[in-house]
């Protein structure tokens, strides 16, 4: 596993693999990242099956039809969040450009696995951040790729269209809190840290 910051504000997209030789997928491509996890990837010798988007707001998805175009991997988004994949959402951030077009492959849902060679993700529903906020948590591995859920220190901003703060804390609760602490947190912006770490020190989880 490796993680790949780009963007104006530091978003961090992730290659993960099976093994050296297997299989790969990428959680999240933020801006000027997909060249560098295409030739990590090749590195490995793992191409990239998926290319799973935690939810659609603009630092998460800049790279996406680039890293499709690539590699041809699938892109898979919650449905809820499919929308703003053609949202206007520079526009709304103060910021020039847009962002390239890409199209969902597939759909994410609780209570479903991503399976990519021998790794089998679940994935975990955590709206509030964003409509169709996905955590995917891999259990033998004992890591838990979260975007914008749950950060060292922080919760996700809820003061953007579509956030909540009270589903926001009802998904970490429900959905996070519950995985054992010895389970390494990915966040998409700053350090890793672990469920443990979060339930003991996160000021928001007091």
């Amino acid at each position: 596993m490796e993680g790949f910051t780009g963007g104006p504000v530091a978003t961090v997209g992730y290659l993960v693999a099976d093994r050296r030789g297997g299989s790969a997928v990428v959680f999240d491509a933020p801006q000027g990242t997909a060249a560098a996890l295409v030739a990590r990837a090749k590195e490995w010798a793992t191409p990239i099956q998926y290319l799973i988007t935690t939810h659609g707001h603009w630092d998460h998805v800049l790279d996406n039809a680039a890293l499709v175009r690539l590699t041809g991997a699938k892109l898979g988004i919650h449905r809820d969040s499919e929308p703003l994949l053609t949202y206007p959402q520079l526009k709304m951030f103060g910021l020039e450009g847009a962002i390239e077009p890409s199209r969902p492959d597939f759909y994410l849902a609780g209570g479903r696995e991503l399976v990519v060679g021998e790794l089998r993700f679940q994935i975990l529903e955590c709206p509030g951040h964003c409509p169709g906020s996905v955590a995917l948590y891999e259990a033998r591995e004992q890591v838990v790729f979260v975007g914008d859920v749950l950060f060292a220190g922080a919760i996700g901003r809820t003061d953007f269209p579509g956030g909540d703060y009270d589903q926001l804390m009802e998904s970490i609760h429900q959905k996070l809190l519950p995985l054992d602490d010895a389970v390494r947190v990915f966040p998409g912006h700053g350090p890793a840290t672990t469920i443990g770490q979060e339930r003991r020190t996160n000021p928001f989880l007091a």
